[in-house]
């Protein structure tokens, strides 16, 4: 009698490759989360960094004490909320929504001689921040 050939694959080996699959899954979801996360909260920069140029331009043409107007423009989008524009300093702060968590960016100028040197940028939560701004 001829002996017959084995076909197809062992009950122990389909559940290896399902338990690997369940351990990718479990690694990749979070990071995936995450990243769609930072992409959102990107959007809360666009707004600020869009104040930032208005409050760098009117610095350099008419002094500080007018920076206010620089949120005037502001159309809240669906993640991006509130901004605001401190009149004197120059800060930006760009407060916004991602699901249920309170995002809010804030960047704020150094400044010297009538012109802005630097500008340095906090946002919470420090995670979904790009690094220039953690």
């Amino acid at each position: 009698m001829k002996a017959k050939a084995q076909q197809g694959f062992t009950l122990i080996e389909l559940m290896i490759v399902v338990a690997i699959i369940g351990i990718l899954a479990a690694v990749a979801l979070p990071a995936y989360q995450d990243y769609t996360a930072r992409a959102k909260a990107s959007e809360l920069m666009l707004a600020a960094s869009s104040a930032r140029t208005c409050v760098t331009e009117a610095v350099q043409t008419k002094g500080i004490g007018t920076l206010n107007t620089c949120a005037d423009g502001f159309i809240k989008t669906q993640y991006a909320t509130a901004m605001a524009v401190d009149k004197d300093a120059g800060t930006v702060t760009v407060d916004g929504k991602i699901g249920t968590t309170d995002v809010q960016v804030v960047m704020k100028p150094t400044i010297a001689d009538g012109a802005i040197s630097t500008w340095e940028c906090k946002g919470t939560p420090a995670n979904w921040m790009p690094g220039s701004c953690k």
